[in-house]
């Protein structure tokens, strides 16, 4: 903790540099981390919960702020501003959250460290320059879903599936990407694809059950912070289709899907707290710290069985002797 009073005090002497340790607390020697969350649901909340974890057992007094905007683009912006300007590093949960902090340093001429969580490309989000070399004030842990291996799921749980349905959120830029990546993947597996979108909750029960009457075969939801949170019109047109449904990770699946190869969302967030102590108290930059992220090996495959059965849908015994089986919610 010297190391990081020392920090302190070159950073408020040095105009434009990195505001680490404890300048804005109220209380001396508590270093202020600010979360932002845009909306609330299991896997994100895992995640803030993985990124504090990690930074209580390395034994910094932090005291954390944490704000949810529960889904309200415009109290998300108004948030990030506030938290940009009263802690010593933020954290974003998600693409939005963690640009809306971006935006809000940048207006303020301010490049204290700022991390992500559970964002699927940082670099097309122009967080990052790059994965290896992030290059600013900013760096944390990408999402990115083993893809490939779950349009896999799609030919080994329906051998005979000829079409599948893709679904998400349009202004999500994460969820595009994966889309998108799924959709090269199915078609170099042969697969017909169709695509259907929702603008936000009050359209995704219309577009899913318009998709889901294209006469397609099975359906891939990425990770979408928008249909995580509302899954249950997603439930209720799986089950009257009967439509396999692979989900992005294991709480968008609990919620009404049947069977995914899942990160860990709280590990993923441990990471990133781990990546908070480099800075705060070994001294890092975030510019020097590479984005990290889960392999597949280090996914798990994980199923609904009560969800699958809803739905009429039968996943082969060879699939489900490699799934954890986890209830619905």
């Amino acid at each position: 903790m010297k190391k990081l009073a020392k920090i302190c005090l070159l950073s408020s002497l040095l105009a434009g540099g990195l505001a680490l340790a404890g300048c804005n607390s109220n209380e001396e020697g508590t270093i202020v981390v600010g979360i932002l969350q845009p909306v609330e649901h299991n896997a994100l909340t895992a995640a803030r919960e993985g990124f504090m974890e990690a930074i209580n057992d390395a034994g910094i007094k932090v005291k954390f702020n944490y704000q949810n905007a529960n889904g309200v683009e415009a109290d998300q912006n108004t948030m990030a501003k506030s938290l940009v300007l009263k802690s010593d590093l933020t954290l974003g949960i998600g693409t939005g959250a963690s640009v809306a902090l971006q935006a809000a340093s940048i207006n303020a001429g301010l490049e204290k460290p700022i991390l992500f969580t559970a964002v699927t490309d940082p670099v097309d989000a122009g967080l990052v320059k790059s994965m290896d070399a992030p290059g600013g004030y900013i760096t944390g842990a990408s999402d990115m879903n083993p893809v490939a291996a779950q349009i896999d799921l799609i030919k080994e749980c329906k051998p005979s599936a000829s079409k599948i349905g893709i679904f998400y959120t349009q202004s999500e830029t994460n969820s595009k990407v994966q889309a998108d990546q799924a959709a090269a993947e199915a078609q170099k597996q042969g697969l017909e694809v169709e695509i259907g979108t929702c603008t936000d909750s009050s359209d995704i029960s219309a577009n899913i059950n318009n998709l889901c009457g294209k006469g397609i075969d099975a359906l891939y939801i990425p990770t979408d912070n928008n249909v995580a949170a509302h899954m249950q019109p997603v439930k209720n047109a799986v089950e009257n289709y009967h439509i396999l449904t692979v989900c992005g990770e294991e709480s968008i699946m609990a919620g009404g899907g049947h069977i995914t190869l899942s990160i860990s969302y709280n590990e993923l967030g441990r990471r990133t707290g781990e990546m908070a102590v480099k800075i705060l108290k070994d001294g890092a930059e975030p510019a020097d710290l590479p984005v990290v992220s889960m392999t597949a090996a280090e996914c798990t495959y994980v199923m609904c069985s009560q969800n699958a059965e809803a739905a009429g849908v039968t996943i082969p015994d060879s699939v489900k002797e490699q799934c954890t089986d986890i209830p619905a919610k």
